[in-house]
C-alpha cells in the first residue's frame, strides 16, 4: 500500500471516528465529563441535604408550613402553639397544670385538644363573619395591640436574658418554636376581630315590650319571693313516717303561736330551736318565679298566698318532709339600668393610699380613652372592644364592660348615679368611684333602663340568641389536620 494510500485510510478512519487515538481521546474525554456530572450532582446533593437539615431545624419550618385547617383559615405550626399556650393559663377555668396535676396529663390534655378545636372553630367563622360583614380592626384598635405586643416582648426580652438564652429560645420554651412577634401580633389582631365581630352582633340584638313579656310562660315566673324552709330528715334516727307528723307539728305550733307582732321567719327559728337545737331555716329573699323549689312552686304561687302562711310537703327526692313558710311577694319592677365602663385604677403608694397625684394620673388616662373612643364611630361594639382591651375591671372586661342589670345601690354612689340619671343611648362620661378594693375612673357608657323582670328576660333571650347564631356560624366547621402538624 503505497503512503498515499494508508494516509487516506486513516484520514478515512479518523472522520469516521474509528482510530485508535481517536476513540481514545473522546472516551478518556467522555469518562471526565461523568466523572464532573457526578461531582456536581453530588455537591449538589449534599447541599440541598444540609440545607434541607437546616430548614427542618429553622423556626421558619414553624410558620410557613399548614399544621390545621378550619374553613378558609389555615394555622401553621407556630400560630397553633401560640393558641393553645393561650388557652392552657385559664383550661376549664383551672389552668392546665393544675388540671394535669389533679387528674393526669393524658386528661389534660384531651381537655386542652378539645378546647383549642373548639377555639378554631369559633374563631374561624367569627372571622369570616366579619369579612362577609366588612367588620375590620380599626388603627386605633391595631395601636392598642401594637402597644400590648410592645410590653410582652419587653417582658419577654428580659426575661430571655435573664435565663441566659436568645429570645427566639426562650419564646420557642414559653410558647412554641416558630412564634416570634409577627406570629404574636396577627393572632392578637384576629383574636380582637372575632371580638369585635361577636360584640358586633351581641349589640345588635332589641327585643319588643311584647316579646319580653312572651318570655314569662307563667306571670309568677317574673315576680320576686321570700320564704323560709326546712327539711326535716327522714334517716336511720327517724322515719319517713316520723319525719312528716315532726314536720306537721312544727307547722301546727307556728300555727297555734305565731304572733304578728314578731317577724314570722324569727318565729319559726324559734320554734325548731326546741326540737332541732343545732339546725336553722333557710331563708331566701328575691327569688324570681322561676327559680322557686319545685317541691313548693304551686303552693308559693297560689293566688292569695299571705306572710305567715305556712305549709309541710314531702321532698321529691323522698329525703324527708319540708316545712314552707311564706314570707312575700313583690313585682320584680324596680328599674335595672345597661351600661358598659371602662375601669382606670389609681395606683396606691407603698402604704396602701392613693394620693391625688395617682388619681389625676387615673383621670388623665380615662379622659384621653374617652378623647379616643369620640374620634371613631362612637358605637357600642367599639366601645365594648375598648373595654375588653383596656378595662381593669377582670368582671366586666371579657364581655366588653358589660353591667346589664344594675340596680340602685348596688355600685359606688358616683357609678349609681350615672346609670340612673336622665340619659340617652350612647352617652359617655367619666365618673370617679372608690372603695374598699380600688379608686380610679370609670369611663361610661350608657345603654338602657329596665324594669328589672324586662331585663332579666332581655338577657336570657339575648343569651339563647347568641348561642343559636354562634351554633348556625359553626355548624359543618371541623379541624382538618395538614401534614405540618407534626411539627
Amino acid at each position: 500500500m503505497s503512503a498515499s494510500t494508508e494516509r487516506k485510510n486513516r484520514a478515512a478512519a479518523k472522520a469516521a471516528g474509528t482510530d485508535k487515538k481517536t476513540n481514545a481521546a473522546l472516551e478518556a474525554e467522555q469518562k471526565a465529563r461523568k466523572s464532573k456530572r457526578k461531582w456536581i450532582i453530588g455537591t449538589v446533593a449534599v447541599i440541598l441535604c444540609i440545607a434541607l437539615v437546616l430548614f427542618l431545624s429553622s423556626p421558619l419550618m414553624y410558620r410557613i408550613t399548614p399544621a390545621v385547617s378550619v374553613g378558609s383559615k389555615t394555622y401553621s405550626p407556630a400560630e397553633l402553639s401560640y393558641v393553645r399556650s393561650s388557652i392552657k393559663p385559664s383550661l376549664a377555668g383551672y389552668g392546665y397544670d393544675n388540671l394535669a396535676a389533679y387528674f393526669g396529663q393524658e386528661t389534660a390534655d384531651s381537655l386542652l385538644d378539645n378546647a383549642v378545636n373548639s377555639s378554631l372553630v369559633e374563631n374561624a367563622a367569627l372571622l369570616q363573619y366579619a369579612k362577609d360583614n366588612n367588620i375590620s380592626l380599626s388603627a386605633q384598635e391595631k395601636a392598642q395591640i401594637a402597644k400590648s405586643i410592645s410590653t410582652q416582648m419587653d417582658m419577654l426580652k428580659e426575661a430571655a436574658k435573664t435565663n441566659g438564652v436568645s429570645l427566639s429560645t426562650y419564646i420557642g420554651y414559653v410558647i412554641g418554636p416558630g412564634v416570634n412577634e409577627g406570629i404574636m401580633r396577627s393572632n392578637m389582631e384576629d383574636s380582637l376581630l372575632t371580638q369585635k365581630a361577636y360584640f358586633s352582633k351581641f349589640c345588635s340584638l332589641s327585643f319588643t315590650p311584647e316579646e319580653l313579656a312572651a318570655y314569662y310562660e307563667d306571670p309568677a315566673d317574673a315576680d320576686l319571693f321570700s320564704y323560709a324552709m326546712f327539711l326535716v330528715k327522714a334517716d336511720e334516727t327517724r322515719s319517713a313516717e316520723e319525719a312528716k307528723a315532726a314536720a306537721e307539728a312544727v307547722v301546727m305550733s307556728f300555727t297555734d303561736g305565731w304572733d304578728e307582732e314578731v317577724e314570722p321567719d324569727v318565729a319559726l327559728t324559734d320554734i325548731l330551736a326546741e326540737e332541732f337545737p343545732e339546725e336553722a331555716p333557710t331563708v331566701r329573699t328575691g327569688v324570681t318565679g322561676s327559680q322557686l323549689d319545685e317541691t313548693a312552686r304551686a303552693w308559693l304561687t297560689e293566688e292569695g298566698r299571705a306572710k305567715g302562711d305556712i305549709t309541710s310537703l314531702e321532698a321529691a327526692d323522698g329525703t324527708g318532709w319540708y316545712v314552707f313558710l311564706f314570707l312575700d311577694r313583690t313585682a320584680n319592677d324596680a328599674p335595672a339600668a345597661a351600661v358598659r365602663h371602662i375601669l382606670i385604677k389609681a395606683e396606691a403608694d407603698e402604704e396602701g393610699v392613693y394620693t391625688d397625684e395617682a388619681k389625676e394620673a387615673a383621670r388623665v388616662k380615662a379622659q384621653e380613652i374617652l378623647d379616643s373612643f369620640n374620634q371613631g364611630d362612637k358605637s357600642e361594639a367599639a366601645f365594648a372592644v375598648l373595654a375588653y382591651l383596656l378595662s381593669e375591671d377582670t368582671g366586666s372586661r371579657n364581655n366588653g364592660g358589660l353591667y346589664s342589670a344594675v340596680t340602685q345601690g348596688q355600685m359606688v354612689p358616683e357609678f349609681d348615679a350615672f346609670c340612673f340619671e336622665d340619659h340617652a343611648y350612647g352617652d359617655t362620661g367619666l365618673v370617679y368611684g372608690e372603695s374598699a378594693a380600688y379608686a380610679g375612673y370609670h369611663v361610661m357608657f350608657y345603654v338602657e333602663k329596665l324594669p328589672a323582670k324586662d331585663a332579666a328576660a332581655r338577657d336570657a333571650l339575648r343569651s339563647t340568641a347568641m348561642t343559636e347564631w354562634l351554633s348556625s356560624l359553626t355548624e359543618g366547621l371541623e379541624p382538618v389536620t395538614r401534614w405540618g402538624s407534626k411539627w
